[in-house]
């Protein structure tokens, strides 16, 4: 669990920063990188929560 909070920290960190170099520079860019970022965390977050949850149906059946 330890790992997935230390990349759930660096996606934030990675997000924030291409959105504060989004208002800095105006380039949309980083604000497609942000938006892509977000999509493919979420993504990974909706996986490990599946295996999580079947994890747990297995251990109990």
């Amino acid at each position: 669990m330890l790992v997935l909070r230390l990349i759930a920290f660096a996606v934030l960190v990675a997000i924030g920063t291409s959105l504060l170099a989004y208002a800095v520079k105006r380039d949309r860019k980083y604000l497609d990188f942000a938006f892509r970022l977000l999509k493919y965390a979420l993504l990974l977050l909706a996986i490990f929560g599946l295996f999580y949850v079947v994890e747990r149906v297995l251990l109990v059946a």
